[in-house]
């Protein structure tokens, strides 16, 4: 059983027509749904870091004109219908991009970047007046982040351990403001994203039943910030 308040089911790897997905349950929907609702279909979009294309397939499905982006080519799982640029996004984007995109998606990307800053920046010179950046990115600011920063010092996701897969940039909801505000960018939403039930009884061991009576204490002492979602999902716009 899954709901917002608790999940009796651990989480299991996601697949999109086959394709896994490398984001936490329920993003790719959250994120589409924020798509739909601020971009136009049949727009051109660029999928920043698209991985294995779970979602640049998503979108292409959805109506929308689709190119995809990575580092590496060796995960890329789809045919040629979708085009695929190869570049390195902390060597920059605008040499490699010569064509403007009404929307850029760039999912589960920003806190694998040395600079945020920069990458806000080279976004915005390649989406057009108006056009749009979904983005998303942990939330170190979330109810279980506080408890694992008070039990070890640490965010959640940012660890020892996450830096095997890349995550080395924390960034809060307040510190992504501030970037967008002043690299140009007007912030039209932001939402959580993922799922973070605030109690886990997926398993009944009595480490794991302490550790749900300390998420929901943390829960309802966090009174202030964006205390919900295992990630958090930005809406942004160029401006006119």
């Amino acid at each position: 059983m899954r709901n917002g308040l608790f999940t009796t089911e651990p989480k299991r790897p996601q697949y999109y027509n086959g394709i896994l997905i490398h984001a936490d349950t329920l993003l790719h929907e959250q994120a589409m749904e924020l798509i739909q609702r601020h971009v136009a279909s049949g727009s051109t979009i660029l999928d920043l870091g698209a991985g294995a294309g779970a979602f640049s397939l998503r979108l292409a499905h959805a109506g929308y004109r689709v190119v995809a982006s990575d580092v590496d080519l060796a995960n890329w799982a789809l045919d040629t219908s979708i085009p695929f640029i190869r570049l390195d996004i902390n060597a920059g984007i605008r040499a490699s991009l010569q064509q403007q995109f009404d929307a850029v998606c760039c999912l589960e990307v920003i806190e694998h970047i040395e600079n945020p800053w920069s990458l806000l920046r080279d976004i915005r010179s390649i989406v057009k007046p108006g056009g749009k950046l979904i983005l998303s990115t942990p939330n170190i600011t979330s109810f279980f982040s506080r408890l694992t920063f008070l039990r070890t010092g640490l965010f959640h996701q940012f660890g020892p351990e996450d830096l095997s897969y890349g995550h080395i940039n924390p960034i809060s909801a307040f510190e992504m403001q501030i970037i967008a505000d002043r690299c140009g960018w007007r912030m039209l939403e932001i939402q959580p994203g993922g799922y973070l039930p605030i109690f886990d009884l997926s398993s009944l061991a009595l480490k794991n039943l302490c550790l749900n009576v300390l998420r929901g204490i943390v829960f309802l002492l966090s009174a202030k910030g964006q205390k919900q979602g295992w990630c958090l999902l930005f809406v942004m716009e160029n401006p006119q």
